[in-house]
């Protein structure tokens, strides 16, 4: 009886002790997603009006230490003295690499203006101290406006 005893006694604790694990296991971890792109929605507005030798840029701020920003969508309004005077858009890093050509469509403008507008989905990465930049090259040195606009979201560099 005495060993009988035992022998319960052991499997209530060793049942206990799988049952005690299993339901551990079973139990969700509890999470943050902070990567989350609307969490850490990004977007930034900067203008240029001056031309010198043939181009236009604008920049936009650098991410924050720790942080990358991911740029989604780029909107751009180039209002041009004359038709036909852009020669390429593009999304690059300060005075480096480009990133992306943009394509810009032709809208009617008031007179005497031409408006060409940029609306395009990219996928760009910016790192702490790098620096987007937007850049219209046209094919004279005449002033135009420019408006750029990039939005995106930032995440935690790991």
């Amino acid at each position: 009886m005495k060993k009988t005893f035992k022998h319960i006694c052991a499997l209530l604790v060793l049942g206990g002790t799988i049952t005690s694990s299993a339901m551990a296991q079973a139990r969700p971890a509890l999470t943050q997603d902070r990567d989350q792109a609307g969490r850490n929605y990004y977007s930034a507005q900067t203008s240029c009006n001056t031309v010198t030798f043939g181009y236009c840029a604008v920049t936009f701020p650098t991410p924050p230490a720790g942080k990358r920003l991911i740029i989604t969508r780029i909107s751009m309004l180039n209002l041009m003295p004359a038709a036909n005077t852009i020669t390429s858009i593009d999304l690059r890093y300060l005075n480096g690499s480009i990133i992306a050509f943009l394509n810009s469509q032709v809208n009617p403008g008031t007179t005497p203006t031409t408006n060409y507008t940029v609306n395009e989905s990219v996928f760009a990465k910016f790192d702490p101290g790098e620096v987007p930049q937007l850049i219209t090259f046209v094919n004279n040195n005449n002033n135009f406006q420019m408006v750029g606009i990039i939005s995106g979201y930032m995440i935690d560099i790991p």
